[in-house]
């Protein structure tokens, strides 16, 4: 009596499939077995797995049993081929294995007799067959989704901020989760220029962001943000960017911002990012010693945590924070404007702005004739498109560059007309902000403490003696301050009688270091 182990399989598209159940593959194998007095050993079944390869569960664990019960059993039934693989070449090596340990594979529905060399062509064509059913059932579903996607639906998994949904008619469709409002603020923040990637990254995903550094940078690469989806290049076609069903989470010309900013195109407002209230002057001091930019750090001692500024580079300057910040809040309390001078200013600005008024229209009608011009190509590209003229590749690049090229135009126009409304308004509130600098300076964030700094300061500064000094000074603020003195000096008003000439800015600016 021929003695059998018999397999059964199903995977998770053949449970949908009619005849495939696994409990119909072992019914069809006992009642063959009982039919030809072939006695069943022992029965293996792996539920839900695919055929593409023997790495399945309980394949592995019939390997195992044959290889440790030797001459136990000469046969391995199925009910078809496809339930044994649907990899030829990794199926022929199996079964030289198994015909190794003295076990024929059979599929009792294709049965076919081995001792007939023609017969090894009829089972290659029994285990081909089912791979490409898989191949083509694969390119069938690739087409699809491609189709899908140059019609603007994403049915992938949902990207960082998005998640799936089915629409009225029960299509996919993203929508965005609360994810949504960290990739927000991250594309708004890098757009701000106060911001480097990785700093970013880290900052929001000690919020809540978890999000390595290379899925980060695809975020912020990503145009599925702005409504648009990336439809990557085949053999066929070139790679196309489409307009997206779903609901977009910034604006397209916040993103094509940010990736000028990415590739270098437009240039940071700084290169480094403060991440510490306690150093809020980290980026503006420099060694007095070396010239290089001191940094910040914490250590612990004496029962509690103390914060400095320092140089790195082997110099020993080094400054308490507290000491340092205290004496900047004591100097701008000190930073005292001149109404008078302050409304002169006023005045001049406005003249001048009147005067580059004629100029400013001309750049807007520029801007606006150029526009035109832009929606003139796309509606003539349009046309060549519909009318075969061109084909697909190209239109789809020309487009997208005719389109990047509208968006940057736009944002160019808003600005030069934004420029030509408030202006009063912004240069009375700009004043009313020096007038008490030191109370606005206090309650601002980090990083609109940064910028205070760095409009006061246009150039780096130094710390020596319980001495600010500086290469160079805000002529503005001089000027609006003391017209004949400057807004260091202590006469006509500037500072007030609470002066103390350890918050002085050196008026001649700094100090070459002698040798």
């Amino acid at each position: 009596m021929d003695r059998a182990i018999i397999y059964t399989r199903v995977s998770t598209d053949d449970q949908a499939e009619k005849g495939f159940s696994l409990r119909d593959q072992k019914d069809r194998l006992e009642k063959y077995c009982k039919a030809n007095n072939i006695e069943i050993i022992k029965h293996f079944e792996d539920d839900g797995h695919s055929a593409k390869t023997f790495n399945r569960p309980q394949f592995t664990n019939l390997l195992e049993f044959v290889k440790k019960n030797k001459n136990i059993v000469n046969k391995l039934l199925v009910v078809k081929w496809d339930r044994f693989s649907r990899n030829m070449e990794a199926s022929f090596t199996v079964i030289k294995q198994l015909t190794m340990l003295g076990i024929s594979v059979e599929a009792v529905e294709q049965m076919l007799d081995d001792k007939v060399p023609e017969n090894l062509l009829m089972k290659a064509l029994y285990l081909a067959i089912p791979e490409v059913e898989n191949l083509r059932r694969s390119k069938n579903t690739k087409d699809a989704m491609r189709k899908a996607l140059k019609e603007g639906r994403y049915v992938s998994t949902a990207p960082y901020g998005y998640k799936n949904e089915r629409d009225e008619l029960k299509q996919p469709i993203i929508v965005p989760s609360p994810m949504a409002v960290p990739i927000r603020k991250a594309f708004e923040m890098i757009d701000s220029g106060l911001w480097q990637v990785e700093p970013l990254r880290k900052k929001l995903y000690s919020e809540g962001l978890k999000i390595s550094r290379s899925n980060f940078y695809a975020v912020l690469k990503n145009p599925i943000y702005c409504g648009k989806i990336r439809v990557k290049a085949t053999n066929e076609e070139a790679e196309q960017i489409v307009q997206g069903i779903h609901q977009p989470i910034i604006s397209e010309e916040l993103f094509y911002r940010v990736q000028d900013i990415l590739q270098g195109k437009k240039k940071s407002k700084r290169k480094y990012s403060t991440l510490n209230d306690e150093y809020p002057l980290r980026g503006h001091l420099t060694c007095s010693c070396c010239g290089r930019i001191l940094t910040g750090s914490s250590a612990k001692g004496n029962g509690g945590k103390y914060y400095y500024y320092h140089c790195v580079k082997g110099c020993k300057e080094r400054y308490k924070s507290d000491h340092l910040n205290d004496a900047f809040n004591k100097w701008l309390d000190e930073i005292e404007l001149n109404p008078n001078l302050a409304n002169a200013y006023l005045q001049v600005i406005g003249s001048v702005f009147k005067l580059n008024e004629g100029d400013r229209s001309k750049e807007i009608k520029k801007v606006e004739n150029a526009l035109e011009d832009i929606d003139t190509l796309i509606a003539n590209t349009d046309m060549k498109f519909a009318k075969d003229t061109i084909d697909a590749d190209d239109y789809h690049r020309m487009i997208t560059n005719f389109k990047k090229e509208k968006i940057r135009l736009n944002s160019n126009l808003a600005e030069l007309k934004s420029t030509e409304t408030g202006f009063d308004e912004y240069c009375k509130y700009g004043i009313n902000i020096l007038s008490d600098l030191r109370k606005y300076y206090s309650t601002a964030s980090l990083e609109n403490k940064q910028r205070i700094i760095g409009l006061i300061f246009p150039q780096k500064i130094v710390f020596e003696k319980n001495n600010f000094q500086t290469i160079g000074e805000n002529e503005i603020l001089n000027l609006l301050c003391n017209a004949d003195k400057g807004f260091r000096q202590k006469k006509t008003g500037l500072l007030t009688k609470k002066s103390q000439k350890s918050c002085v800015v050196t008026a001649l600016g700094f100090k070459p270091k002698t040798f």
